[in-house]
C-alpha cells in the first residue's frame, strides 16, 4: 500500500498543482461571446452564419470554429453558472496533464522528474489556463505527440487501432478549436524525421496519418474555411494590434523565455550523452515540437503548447541527469526525492495562492469589469446604437438573465467576425477628432461606453461640441450625441471635461471652463460642476476650485438649484470657517440656511461661527438652536454649555 501511494505520490501533486492554477474566478472576457453564441446555437439548432451580434456589420460572415465548445459552455453555464465553467475548464486541463505525464513515463521519464517538468510547462502555460477553447488544443497537442509514438513505432492492427481513434479525436478537436491545424503539421515533421532516420515504415505510417489527420480536420460546419479563418489571424493583427499574436519578449513573458533556455539545455545534455541509435529516436521526438516552437516565436499564444509538448523531453533529460547523479549521490537513489519533489509542488501551490492573496470562490471576477457604466446606459436606454471598445464587446453581448444579447455591440472579440476596414479603423493610433467623428458618423453611432480609459487613446477622440460627457466613474467613460432626445439627459448629468492622451502620459482630463455651444447646462450650474471637477482633480479647494464656485454662486438668484445652492453654500462655509474666516464663512453659511439647508452641522458652523466674529447673544442663541435639533446628545450637552457662558 505504501508503495502505491508513493508511486501516486508525484502524479497526484502535478495534478493538484495544475488545479490550483486553473481554479480561479472567471476573468476571461471572450468567454461572453462563446457563452452568447452557445445559447443561441442551442436555441436555433443551427450554427450563426452572420455576424447578427454587431449593428455595424450584421451581415459579415460569421466563421465559427468553436461551435462545440460554446454548446458546451453553454450547457456547463445553464447547470451552474461560471463556477461550472470553470471546473469543466479545469478537468479539461487535468486529463490533458495526467495524459502528458502518461506519455513522458512510456518515454522512460522517472515519475518525479515527469511531474516537475510538467509543473514548470504549466507554469509557464498558466495564462492561458483560461475559459476558452484553446484548452482543447493543449490536450489535442498530447494526444498527437501519443499518436506519433504509437503510429510510428507499432505495425499491423496496433498501428491502425492507434490512428483511428487519433482521427476520431482531430475530428472532435477540430469541432472545438481551429488550433487543429497544429495537427497534421506536427504529424508531419515526426514523418520527415522517421523518413531521415531510415525508418521507411514509420515515415510511411505518418505521412499517411498526417494527411488523413488533414483531411479530418476540415470535417466541421466550416469545411476549407478553417483555412480561411488561419489565414484571417495572420493579416488581421497587422491591421488591429492584439496582445496575444505577439513575438514573446524577456521582459513580458520571461518564465517562456527561460522555458525555451531548459529545454535547449536538455535536448544539448541528451545528444551529448546518447549513443548514435539514440540521438536517431531523439530526433524523431524532438521533429513534432518544431512546428509550436515556430508558432511560439511567432506569437506568444502558442507558448503554452509549446511548453507541454517540451516537457517529455525535458523530463527525459531530467532522469538521466538523475541516474548519472545518483553514482555520486546516494541519497538520489532512496525514497527522499519521491516525497521532496511532490512535496515541493504541493507547498508551491499553497504558498503561491496565499503569497498572491487569490480570491475565494471561483465565480465571476467582476474586478475588470465597468459594471456601473453598464447600468448606466443600461438605465438611460443608451445601447442601441452605442461605441463599445473591442475589450469590452464581449461582455456586453453575454445576458446572465437570457444568455444572449438583448443589444447588438459595435464590436467584440471575434476578430473574424468583422472586415478588414473594421480592424485597420481600431488599429489606428493618428487619428483625429474629425477622422473619428466620420467613422462614427458612418456607423450611425450615438453614445459611446470606453473602458480603461486611463489608457485608452480613443477617450480624447471625441469632440466636446458634438459629444457630452455624461459618466465619468472609475475607469470608463460614457458620451452621447448631442441630439434631442439625449437633451434632458445630457441637462441631468454632463460634466465639464474632455480629454488628452500621450503614449508617456497616458489620458489626461481637461476641464471645459464654458459650456460648449449646444450644451442645455446652465452657465452657473456649469460652473458648480466645473467646480467638482476640479475639487476632485485638485484634491484640494484649490483657487481655480474657488473660482469656478465663486461664479456659479454670482449667478442670478435661481440660477441654481436651491438644494445644489444650499449644498455648496454649507461645504464653502465650513472651508472659509475652518481656514480662520468667520465672516465670509457666516455669509455663506446663511445663505445655505435660507436656501433650505436644514444639517444640524450647517447650523453648528453657523453659531460657531457668530462666536468667532463676537457677536455673543447671537451666538448664545444660535447654540440654543444647536442644542434643540441635537436631542439627547453630547452635542447639545456642549451647545448648552457655551449658551450660558456666552450669555453671562
Amino acid at each position: 500500500m505504501r508503495t502505491v501511494i508513493a508511486r501516486a505520490l508525484p502524479l497526484v501533486a502535478l495534478l493538484a498543482f495544475v488545479a490550483g492554477l486553473a481554479l480561479r474566478p472567471m476573468a476571461e472576457s471572450d468567454l461572453f461571446f462563446h457563452l452568447a453564441t452557445g445559447f443561441q446555437i442551442l436555441s436555433r439548432h443551427a450554427l450563426l452564419a452572420l455576424n447578427t451580434f454587431s449593428f455595424t456589420y450584421p451581415n459579415y460572415p460569421n466563421l465559427d470554429t468553436s461551435w462545440l465548445f460554446e454548446v458546451g459552455a453553454a450547457a456547463l453555464y445553464r447547470a451552474g453558472g461560471f463556477p461550472a465553467v470553470v471546473v469543466g475548464k479545469t478537468v479539461v486541463l487535468l486529463a490533458t496533464f495526467a495524459g502528458a505525464y502518461g506519455l513522458c513515463r512510456r518515454r522512460g521519464a522517472g515519475r518525479v522528474a515527469t511531474a516537475l517538468a510538467l509543473a514548470a510547462a504549466a507554469f509557464v502555460g498558466r495564462e492561458r489556463f483560461v475559459e476558452r477553447p484553446h484548452v482543447f488544443s493543449l490536450a489535442g497537442a498530447v494526444a498527437t505527440l501519443a499518436a506519433i509514438d504509437a503510429v510510428g513505432q507499432r505495425q499491423g492492427a496496433a498501428a491502425s487501432r492507434a490512428a483511428l481513434w487519433f482521427l476520431g479525436a482531430v475530428i472532435v478537436w477540430a469541432n472545438l478549436h481551429a488550433g487543429v491545424f497544429v495537427a497534421p503539421l506536427m504529424v508531419g515533421a515526426a514523418a520527415i524525421a522517421a523518413a531521415g532516420s531510415g525508418d521507411r515504415g514509420g515515415a510511411r505510417r505518418l505521412a499517411l496519418l498526417g494527411a488523413a489527420s488533414a483531411l479530418a480536420s476540415l470535417a466541421t460546419p466550416v469545411g476549407a474555411g478553417l483555412y480561411h479563418y488561419l489565414r484571417l489571424h495572420l493579416e488581421l493583427p497587422a491591421l488591429h494590434p492584439v496582445d496575444e499574436f505577439r513575438p514573446p519578449t524577456w521582459l513580458s513573458d520571461a518564465p517562456l523565455v527561460v522555458a525555451a533556455i531548459v529545454v535547449i539545455a536538455a535536448l544539448a545534455f541528451l545528444v551529448a550523452t546518447a549513443g548514435a541509435p539514440a540521438r536517431r529516436g531523439l530526433a524523431r521526438q524532438l521533429a513534432p515540437l518544431t512546428p509550436l516552437a515556430a508558432l511560439a516565436i511567432h506569437s506568444v499564444r502558442f507558448g503554452a503548447d509549446a511548453a507541454l509538448a517540451a516537457a517529455p523531453l525535458v523530463a527525459v533529460a531530467l532522469t538521466a541527469a538523475a541516474g548519472r547523479l545518483a553514482v555520486r549521490l546516494p541519497v538520489l537513489r532512496s525514497s527522499l526525492p519521491t516525497i521532496a519533489g511532490p512535496a515541493l509542488l504541493l507547498g508551491f501551490t499553497v504558498v503561491s495562492r496565499a503569497a498572491a492573496g487569490a480570491p475565494r470562490g471561483i465565480g465571476l471576477d467582476v474586478h475588470e469589469l465597468p459594471l456601473a457604466a453598464i447600468a448606466f446606459v443600461d438605465d438611460n436606454g443608451l445601447r442601441d446604437r452605442m461605441y463599445n471598445d473591442f475589450e469590452i464587446g464581449s461582455y456586453l453581448l453575454f445576458d446572465p438573465v437570457g444568455g444572449y444579447p438583448r443589444h447588438r455591440v459595435f464590436v467584440d472579440p471575434r476578430l473574424p467576425a468583422y472586415p478588414p476596414e473594421m480592424h485597420r479603423l481600431l488599429g489606428r493610433s493618428d487619428l483625429s477628432r474629425e477622422a473619428w467623428q466620420a467613422a462614427m458618423d458612418h456607423y450611425g453611432v450615438d453614445s459611446a461606453l470606453l473602458a480603461y480609459a486611463g489608457i485608452n487613446r480613443r477617450v480624447a477622440w471625441w469632440d466636446p461640441a458634438r459629444w457630452a460627457l455624461v459618466f465619468r466613474g472609475g475607469d470608463a467613460r460614457v458620451f452621447v450625441r448631442r441630439l434631442p432626445r439625449f437633451r434632458d439627459l445630457i441637462a441631468a448629468r454632463e460634466i465639464p471635461a474632455t480629454f488628452a492622451f500621450t503614449d508617456e502620459e497616458g489620458t489626461a482630463t481637461l476641464p471645459l471652463e464654458q459650456p460648449p455651444p449646444g450644451s442645455p447646462v446652465a452657465a452657473c450650474e456649469w460652473s458648480r460642476r466645473l467646480g467638482e471637477l476640479l475639487y476632485e482633480l485638485d484634491g484640494a479647494p484649490s483657487d481655480r476650485v474657488w473660482s469656478a464656485y465663486s461664479r456659479a454662486l454670482a449667478a442670478p438668484p435661481g440660477c441654481l438649484a436651491r438644494a445644489d445652492e444650499a449644498q455648496l453654500c454649507a461645504w464653502l462655509g465650513a472651508v472659509e470657517l475652518g481656514a480662520g474666516r468667520a465672516a465670509a464663512a457666516l455669509s455663506l453659511l446663511e445663505r445655505a440656511v435660507s436656501a433650505g439647508d436644514r444639517e444640524l452641522s450647517t447650523f453648528t458652523d453657523q453659531a460657531a461661527a457668530l462666536e468667532a466674529i463676537g457677536r455673543s447673544a447671537d451666538a448664545a442663541a444660535a447654540w440654543r438652536g444647536v442644542a434643540a435639533r441635537a436631542g439627547d446628545s453630547a452635542l447639545a450637552a456642549r451647545a448648552l454649555l457655551r449658551a450660558a457662558r456666552l450669555a453671562r
